[in-house]
């Protein structure tokens, strides 16, 4: 599998919020096949972590199927997996016998469209911003009948980001540049969910003006000189050592974070999937981004 794969299956599994199904009633209805034993399907990394930050204890809901990339909490790694984002088995799928499948718009478009001719109820969300997981953690709530606990989860996660949001910052706000991969250099630019981070850390996105990822090159980044560099732990199983590819480019030696050592690795997972655990990559790039003063 190739690391472009990797990074948009890491870096963009951007999932929740905007949901392209107008029927958001509870699944216990006629779709049901008990209202006490409802069956789920995951598609994305993001939507299982949710799946199970709202669970309850005797709720009646069960994860019954998950896709290839889905390793948190540890406990997902025992439901059988239905596939990857593009290698989705219909078969496997319809053979958990779901009430519910939800993934992301990152899933093969042709295997959602099958099934939702099958039948099936299917929840595709779009993600791409911190309020757009809120969005999520909602609507999979009220489907499940798990309003309570998730609003209980949004809540926890909305006032961590308000302490990040009112905590003391560096001034001037520290140019900032998150990596998502380095060959090819990819870039995080205006309107992704890192970009935002930047932001509401305290730091200035030095490819704001740039929208989406993005190959960056050597000129642009110098140009930009920034002096905050965040990069990812690695995407998927790659072994690859980002930070030291990163400092290992002779173009970049004279950048005031490099100069500085304000080069941070943050674990990859936590900044990039749009699920409960974005607050705690929140966190994280306020660390970075604010390490002067801490």
């Amino acid at each position: 599998m190739t690391l472009m794969l990797f990074v948009f299956t890491g870096i963009l599994l951007f999932c929740s919020g905007c949901t392209d199904n107008t029927d958001t009633g509870s699944i216990n209805s006629s779709n049901s096949s008990t209202a006490t034993d409802t069956r789920v399907v995951s598609l994305a990394p993001s939507e299982t972590e949710i799946f199970y930050a709202i669970n309850t204890p005797n709720s009646g809901v069960s994860l019954v199927g998950r896709s290839d990339y889905d390793d948190y909490p540890p406990e997902a790694l025992s439901v059988p997996s239905v596939g990857g984002p593009q290698t989705l088995s219909i078969e496997s799928i319809v053979s958990k016998d779901p009430d519910l499948i939800i993934g992301t718009t990152l899933a093969d478009k042709t295997v959602v469209d099958s099934l939702k001719s099958l039948g099936y109820d299917v929840e595709i969300y779009d993600l791409e911003t911190i309020d757009d997981v809120y969005s999520n953690i909602e609507s999979l709530g009220e489907i499940l009948g798990l309003e309570d606990s998730a609003d209980a989860l949004i809540g926890n996660m909305t006032s961590r980001q308000t302490a990040i949001e009112d905590a003391p910052k560096e001034t001037p706000a520290p140019k900032t540049w998150y990596v998502v991969a380095v060959e090819p250099l990819y870039a995080a630019g205006n309107n992704t969910l890192q970009g935002e981070m930047i932001e509401e850390a305290g730091g200035v996105n030095v490819f704001a003006d740039m929208d989406g990822y993005f190959v960056a090159s050597y000129e642009a980044v110098i140009e930009r000189a920034p002096e905050v560099i965040i990069v990812p732990s690695g995407h998927g199983s790659t072994t690859v050592n980002f930070t030291q590819q990163i400092l290992s480019i002779p173009e970049f030696k004279d950048l005031p974070a490099v100069k500085d050592g304000r080069v941070y690795t943050v674990d990859d997972d936590t900044v990039s999937r749009p699920g409960p655990r974005i607050i705690d990559g929140l966190e994280q790039f306020y660390q970075c981004i604010n390490a002067e003063i801490l």
